[in-house]
């Protein structure tokens, strides 16, 4: 599975992607910037985007989640450590992953993740690890759809 790594804390990033990398994932980032994030989920397509919700210089990570699903049917997991109610993304992420995270607790969450995108149940959920569901496609038909996607 390929994870675009989308966290501006110069710490954090490079421990995800250690993490995920040694688990077997692909890893495309850790990336600090939302329009560069959405120019590369674009081009590299990853089967999920791992996403900071508050992101340096004011960036919003909802923002860059939902742009990545809308346009691309890029899937996110949203991740923070403030304290972030989940109801507003529930549209286009799969869940959010509450900081600090040990490793872990991270490989288990992205894990469960796959196992929903691959249409099984998860084998385990970490207790750090809110799920949503699958968010459901915006229809061609919907005029708001079509507007956001192009």
């Amino acid at each position: 599975m390929k994870v675009l790594v989308v966290e501006d804390d110069p710490l954090i990033g490079p421990a995800v992607k250690a993490v995920l990398e040694n688990a077997g994932y692909t890893v495309v980032g850790p990336l600090r910037d939302a329009n560069k994030a959405a120019r590369i989920g674009a081009r590299e397509r990853p089967d999920l985007a791992l996403v900071d919700v508050y992101l340096a210089g004011g960036e919003n990570g909802l923002s860059l989640a939902r742009k990545l699903w809308e346009d691309n049917a890029v899937p996110s997991l949203l991740i923070t450590g403030f304290d972030h109610r989940g109801e507003d993304a529930r549209d286009f992420a799969l869940g959010l992953l509450r900081k600090p995270v040990m490793p872990d607790a991270l490989v288990d969450a992205v894990g469960a993740v796959g196992e929903i995108l691959a249409g099984l149940r998860p084998s385990s959920i970490p207790p750090a690890l809110e799920l949503f569901g699958r968010p459901a496609r915006p229809q061609a038909d919907e005029p708001d759809a079509v507007l956001r996607r192009g």
